[in-house]
């Protein structure tokens, strides 16, 4: 089955480490052919309102929470 894949940036939340911040999340939206189900994958975070610490936080965006960690100064996925 085919799949359609298009490039969608939506605003997130991102908690933890006593911190609330706000950003942008980048990802690629997949929908499978003659479906209307869709899956975000290979996120990208930018525009963070302000400097975190480096640790473990929660991202929440296009209502969907997600495990994540800033280590060096990247995000990675923590799940």
């Amino acid at each position: 089955m085919a799949s359609n894949r298009k490039l969608v940036s939506f605003p997130g939340v991102l908690t933890g480490q006593g911190q609330l911040a706000t950003c942008m999340v980048s990802a690629v939206e997949v929908t499978l052919g003659g479906t209307s189900e869709s899956a975000y994958i290979d996120h990208s975070i930018s525009s963070v309102s302000k400097m975190l610490p480096e640790g473990d936080y929660e991202l929440v965006a296009n209502g969907v929470k997600s495990r994540i960690r800033l280590k060096n100064g990247s995000w990675l996925s923590a799940a």
